[in-house]
């Protein structure tokens, strides 16, 4: 029956796997950039390890191989290429100066010394890179691995921090989580450290607290995947979030674009881009500018006075959705009521003159004013926008009856 290490440390194997193959296909699906498909492949290799590492994988393989302990040289080397990847990560992102020769360089020149000591002292010896076998190439072997584990980790968790710092604070969260399994390992694999340094000064030493350091390996892992759930979990919600917020703000942009063709009938016809019709909007709020007196202006803001005290409401949108109403009306009375004597084309030109001045296009392209401008258009289906707009607008004469 496994006991508790085997069950963790193949648990952590399978969580490891899992994440990687769902982070590689969302990398797939969403084109996401390269530093993603390193740390995919740093926790697909850094999985594999436990899974290699394993005791009952150490025993099979043994069996399996007539040769001790090379499933533990495969468990470290694996290690060592997350370790790769993780480093091209954090390069990725500009957190690491040293150029990824360097990076493939050292763990070039460590591995080949491990495997050196594995195959002159380690191949046909119990407990190699164990305390419990305290000559010196196994605790070398050992140190060159921990060495090389704990410098990377140490950069990986700095490297998070940096990234924190940039991410919303509900992804961060998965961040920090991450970095808590990236401490939990380094914790551990500094203990082993300790203890392995100790052995080569004192060989009859004896070895404490070997068996936490081996807990805090699968253990760090599952903290690690499970702040990489958290912090995709967390963005996807957040870009849904944030898809359906520009959606409405478009359509209410839309919306407010369609209410004020009428000031710019001269222009050319539809489909525009959103970025035109923000363009068009904010010309059309200069002919508004033109046509709303500034009674007409204080009037409608005292009217909203009550909505900005009680409610604390921002009452501009609301206030320049009445005043384009109240622009609309006074241009369709105008239009409607052509002077007597003279032809309809005549009062037409007369009155694109007059009430269509020429206006300058504006670079609109600021996320702030966008969201201005979707507030007026989301004002425009209140209420109180047109009865505002009806009570201090143009007042229609009434038809004589014949």
């Amino acid at each position: 029956m496994p006991d508790p290490v085997s069950l963790l440390w193949y648990g952590a194997a399978a969580a490891g796997v899992t994440e990687s193959a769902r982070k590689a296909l969302v990398n797939r699906g969403f084109g996401y950039t390269l530093s993603r498909h390193f740390l995919t492949a740093g926790i697909a290799c850094m999985a594999l390890s436990l899974a290699a590492g394993d005791p009952m994988t150490l025993d099979w393989a043994d069996q399996l191989t007539g040769l001790h302990n090379v499933a533990l040289v495969v468990h470290h080397v694996l290690a060592m290429v997350a370790m790769v990847f993780t480093a091209a990560f954090l390069h990725t992102l500009g957190q690491l100066r040293l150029p990824m020769p360097a990076v493939v360089t050292i763990f070039g020149v460590c591995a080949a010394a491990m495997v050196t000591l594995y195959v002159m002292a380690g191949a046909h010896t119990s407990f190699f890179g164990s305390p419990r076998n305290p000559t010196w190439p196994s605790q070398l072997y050992t140190a060159i691995y921990l060495t090389y584990m704990v410098g990377w980790l140490a950069a990986l968790l700095l490297g998070l921090t940096v990234v924190a710092m940039g991410e919303v604070a509900g992804v961060r969260g998965g961040v920090t989580l991450a970095q808590l399994g990236v401490a939990v390992s380094l914790v551990g694999l500094s203990w082993r450290l300790g203890v392995v340094l100790r052995l080569l000064l004192d060989p009859h030493h004896p070895p404490r607290g070997t068996h936490f350091a081996v807990f805090t390996d699968g253990v760090g892992l599952v903290l690690f995947v499970a702040g990489s759930v958290f912090a995709a979990v967390t963005r996807r919600a957040f870009d849904r979030r944030d898809r359906g917020r520009t959606q409405r703000q478009e359509a209410a942009i839309e919306r407010l674009w369609r209410r004020t063709r009428i000031l710019l009938v001269h222009r050319r016809q539809p489909p525009l881009t959103p970025i035109q019709q923000m363009v068009e909007i904010e010309d059309a709020l200069l002919i508004v500018d033109q046509l709303i007196g500034s009674a007409t202006r204080s009037a409608i803001r005292h009217n909203l006075r009550d909505l900005e005290l009680l409610y604390e409401i921002d009452i501009e949108p609301i206030a320049t959705a009445v005043e384009i109403e109240i622009a609309v009306a006074a241009i369709v009375a105008r239009l409607s009521q052509p002077p007597a004597g003279r032809t309809q084309a005549d009062a037409e030109a007369d009155d694109l003159d007059a009430w269509w001045p020429e206006t300058e296009r504006l670079p609109v392209d600021d996320d702030k004013r966008a969201r201005w401008l979707a507030a007026t258009g989301a004002a425009l289906s209140e209420r109180r926008v047109r009865r505002l707009a009806k009570k201090l607008g143009p007042q229609q004469p009434r038809r004589s009856r014949a």
